[in-house]
C-alpha cells in the first residue's frame, strides 16, 4: 500500500497484480452501510459510518475529505497529517468507520469512503456546530422615535457556526420579517432589519425581541436580545365627566387624563371669565372649595410638552343652588276698585330655573305668574305670597297685600227678607270699602220708584245698628212689630270719597201662625167633606149600600146553623146520652161548648175545653198508674166500655191559635208517652158531610 499525498487522488492496484490469474474479473463490491452526513458540536467526536458487502483480500478501502478531498486513508492506515483520526470498526464484517475526535471547525467539509468496484461513491457531509457565546446585537435601540415617523431596528449576529437565523418577534408574536443580510466581511455575520414605516404612540412602550437561531436544537440553544421602544408623542387629554353638576358651597376637584411621552404641563382656564381665587391647582387636578353660583362655566385643561399639537380638554360645571326672588315690589300694592288689567310681575333666579306661582297666602290655590286680575274687585285684597321652586332644599317666598281702594260695595248675598206679622225684621247692608263710608242711609221704595229715606220719627220701632270690620262695616236697619204695611223694597245707600253704591232688599210680610192654623184646618175640612160626597155618589151609583144593607139584615141574628156533631161512641160511657153535660155559649158569632167552672187548683185540668174529656184524662191517670188519681175518675173508668178504654182519644182537642200551624196542644202534653200511637187504634166514624160546619163560620174545633 501507497501512502496517500495530500491533494493527490489514490492510487489504486493494477488489475494484472500478481494473485490474479490473467482474465479475471474483479468482484462487485456495494455499502453494507452508507455513509450519512453528520452534525457535531465542536470539541467533541465525530464517527462517520462505512461498511462494504464483496471485499476480497485484495480489495483497498479509501477514506477523502476536506480539504477537497485529500486521502485521509488507505485501507486501515490514516495519513500521520491526521492525528485524531482513525479507522475504527470489524475487518471481517467490512466495517471501516473514520472517526475523528475532538472536532474543530476545520474538520467541517464533505466525506467520500470508496473502494475498487464501486459504481457509486457516497458522498457526505460533516457539520461542525460552534454554539453563539453572545445575543445577538440590536443597532438603533436608543434612538427615541416620534410618533408619526419611520422607524428601523437592525439585529446583528457575527458568531457561531453556522450563523443563526435571525426573527423579530413582539413578545410571543412573530413580526413581519425582511430577507435577512448576510454579509461577507472579515468576520462572517449575518442582520435582519424591523422597519415601521409611521410609528404610532400606542409602539411606546412595546418589547421587541430578536432571537438567533443556529438550527440545532439538540446541539445548540437560541440567543436573543430585547428592547423597548421609547415613542415621542403630543398629549392627549381625556376628561373624566364632561358635565359636573355640584351644589353650592361644596367643594369640587375637576380632573383631567393626560396621556404623553414625554410628561406634559398641565394647566387651567376658565372659559368665560376668571378662575375662582380660593381654587388650588394640584398637578392634574384643580380643586375649588366652597363653591358659589359665580364659579359655573366651562373649565379647559391645557397640556403640552413640546411636541405639537398640545392637547386640550373641557368640562362644565353647573353649580346648583335654591332661588332667590329678585322682583323689587312693594309690601303693600294699591289696586281700583272696578278698575282693568291689574298685573303683578314676580321674578326670580336659581338653577335649574326656578318656577315662579302666585297663592293667596294661608292656601293652597295658586295663580299663574304674573298675578292678573282682569276685573278689580274688594273681593281679591288680601295677602299674597310669590313663590320660587325648582326642586331644591327650600324654596323662596315674598309677600304683598293687595290693597284695592275705590267706592263701596254693598257685598250682601240674601237680598230676599220674609218676615212674620208682629215679628222684628233685620236688613243686613254688608258694605266692603276702603276708606271707610262716610255715610249709609236706608231708603224705601214708594210709587213711581220714588226713595224715601227711612227714619225712626217715621213710626215707633225703627233703628240703625252698624259695625265695623277691617274690610268696612256691617249696617243693620231694625224693623219692630212688623205689620203688612211694613212690606216692600228697602234700599241700602253708602257713600264715601270715591263715590256712592245702592243695592235693594225686598221684604216680605206673611201672616201669623194662628192665622194659618185657621186657614189650614178649614181647608182640611172642605177637603173631607168633599171626598164624603164623592164616596157617597160613586155608592149610589155602583148599588153597595143597598147589598151592604141585605148583608147585615141576614146576618142580624147569628145561629149555629146545625148541632154540633155527636160523640164517637167509643168516648160515650155506657147508659149515657152523648149530649149529657154540654152547655153552648156565644163566641163571637159562634156557639162553643161553655167550659165547666174551675173549683180547684189542680195543673191537670188546664186545657179541658169539655166536661165528657174527663173520662179521657182519668183513663191516662190509670195508664200512668199514678197515686194522684182525682176521686171522680174510679166511677167514670168504670163506666167506660172496653174500646173506650183501649183507645182514650178525646173527641175535641184545643187548638193554639198563636201556633202557625195549628198544632193540637194535646202534642205537648209532658203526662202523654206517645199520645198518637198508632197502634191497635181503630179509627172513629167521619162525620157525615151535613154535620160539618159552614165554611163561613169561623169555626175553632177540630174533630
Amino acid at each position: 500500500m501507497v501512502p496517500a499525498t495530500s491533494g493527490l487522488a489514490p492510487t489504486y492496484p493494477s488489475s494484472n497484480t500478481a494473485g490474479h490469474d490473467a482474465g479475471t474479473s474483479v468482484h462487485a463490491v456495494s455499502y453494507r452501510v452508507r455513509p450519512e452526513s453528520l452534525a457535531v458540536r465542536e470539541g467533541q467526536t465525530a464517527t462517520l459510518r462505512c461498511a462494504f458487502l464483496g471485499l476480497t483480500s485484495q480489495s483497498v478501502v479509501f477514506w477523502e475529505g476536506p480539504p477537497n478531498f485529500a486521502v485521509i486513508s488507505t485501507g486501515r492506515e490514516v495519513d500521520p497529517r491526521y492525528p485524531r483520526h482513525r479507522i475504527i470498526g470489524d475487518p471481517a464484517r467490512g466495517e471501516y468507520h473514520l472517526e475523528i475526535k475532538d472536532v474543530d471547525i476545520r474538520e467541517e467539509g464533505g466525506y467520500r469512503c470508496s473502494t475498487l468496484g464501486l459504481t457509486e461513491k457516497a458522498e457526505v457531509t460533516l457539520n461542525v456546530v460552534v454554539p453563539m457565546k453572545n445575543p445577538p446585537e440590536i443597532k438603533g435601540r436608543d434612538v427615541t422615535f416620534t410618533a408619526g415617523q419611520p422607524m428601523t431596528l437592525t439585529c446583528v449576529a457575527t458568531e457561531g457556526n453556522p450563523l443563526p437565523r435571525l426573527r423579530w418577534f413582539n413578545a410571543t408574536k412573530l413580526l413581519e420579517q425582511i430577507n435577512q443580510n448576510a454579509m461577507a466581511e472579515v468576520v462572517p455575520s449575518v442582520s435582519l432589519d424591523l422597519v415601521i414605516p409611521e410609528v404610532a404612540r400606542w409602539d411606546h412602550g412595546k418589547n421587541v425581541t430578536c432571537v438567533a437561531d443556529q438550527g440545532y436544537p439538540d446541539l445548540t440553544t437560541n440567543m436573543a436580545a430585547s428592547t423597548i421602544l421609547n415613542v415621542h408623542y403630543p398629549p392627549i387629554v381625556r376628561s373624566r365627566r364632561q358635565t359636573l353638576r355640584v351644589s353650592e358651597g361644596e367643594t369640587l376637584d375637576l380632573s383631567c387624563d393626560v396621556d404623553s411621552n414625554p410628561q406634559a404641563a398641565v394647566s387651567w382656564r376658565k372659559m368665560d371669565g376668571d378662575i375662582p381665587g380660593n381654587a388650588e391647582i394640584r398637578g392634574n387636578e384643580l380643586r375649588l372649595p366652597k363653591l358659589s353660583r359665580t364659579a359655573a362655566g366651562g373649565y379647559r385643561c391645557l397640556a403640552n410638552n413640546g411636541i405639537l399639537p398640545s392637547g386640550e380638554g373641557s368640562v362644565t360645571l353647573i353649580v346648583l343652588y335654591p332661588p332667590s326672588i329678585t322682583s323689587g315690589f312693594e309690601d303693600k300694592t294699591s289696586a281700583l276698585a272696578g278698575g282693568e288689567g291689574f298685573s303683578l310681575l314676580c321674578e326670580a333666579e336659581g338653577y335649574p330655573k326656578p318656577r315662579v306661582r302666585w297663592r293667596r297666602k294661608g292656601t293652597k290655590l295658586y295663580f299663574d305668574n304674573p298675578l292678573e286680575f282682569t276685573q278689580i274687585d274688594y273681593d281679591m285684597e288680601g295677602d299674597y305670597e310669590c313663590v320660587a321652586s325648582n326642586g331644591q332644599i327650600r324654596n323662596d317666598v315674598r309677600h304683598t297685600y293687595v290693597d284695592v281702594i275705590g267706592k263701596p260695595y254693598i257685598n250682601t248675598v240674601s237680598l230676599k227678607v220674609s218676615v212674620r206679622s208682629g215679628d222684628t225684621a233685620r236688613l243686613v247692608c254688608e258694605i266692603l270699602s276702603d276708606p271707610l263710608p262716610e255715610e249709609t242711609r236706608w231708603l224705601r221704595r214708594g210709587p213711581g220708584q220714588q226713595d224715601k229715606p227711612v227714619t225712626a220719627s217715621q213710626r215707633p220701632g225703627i233703628r240703625q245698628e252698624e259695625r265695623s270690620s277691617a274690610s268696612g262695616v256691617t249696617n243693620t236697619l231694625v224693623i219692630s212689630h212688623v205689620g203688612r204695611s211694613d212690606g216692600g223694597v228697602y234700599v241700602c245707600e253708602t257713600t264715601n270719597t270715591f263715590g256712592t253704591f245702592q243695592r235693594d232688599f225686598h221684604m216680605d210680610v206673611k201672616a201669623t201662625n194662628t192665622q194659618a192654623v185657621v186657614i189650614a184646618s178649614v181647608t182640611v175640612i172642605v177637603l173631607l167633606i168633599l171626598f164624603a160626597t164623592i164616596f157617597i155618589c160613586i155608592a149610589k151609583r155602583t148599588g153597595l149600600t143597598e147589598r151592604v144593607r141585605r148583608e147585615k139584615a141576614s146576618t142580624s141574628d147569628l145561629t149555629l146553623p146545625r148541632a154540633l156533631p155527636p160523640l164517637p161512641s167509643y168516648m160515650v160511657p155506657a147508659g149515657s146520652d152523648p149530649g149529657d153535660g154540654l152547655e153552648m155559649q156565644d163566641f163571637n158569632g159562634t156557639l162553643k161548648p161553655r167550659p165547666p167552672p174551675r173549683t180547684d187548683l189542680e195543673p191537670y185540668s188546664i186545657g179541658l175545653s169539655y166536661p165528657t174529656l174527663k173520662e179521657t184524662v182519668c183513663i191516662l191517670y190509670k195508664k200512668k198508674q199514678t197515686t194522684n188519681v182525682p176521686s171522680y175518675c174510679d166511677a167514670l173508668v168504670s163506666q167506660l166500655t172496653p174500646v173506650g178504654l183501649m183507645h182514650p182519644l178525646p173527641p175535641y182537642s184545643t187548638v193554639e191559635r198563636q201556633r202557625p200551624d195549628g198544632e193540637d196542644n194535646m202534642l205537648d202534653s209532658p203526662y202523654l208517652e206517645d199520645p198518637w200511637d198508632t197502634e191497635g187504634f181503630v179509627m172513629p166514624p167521619s162525620v157525615p158531610p151535613k154535620h160539618r160546619a159552614d165554611k163561613g163560620i169561623n169555626a175553632i174545633t177540630q174533630c
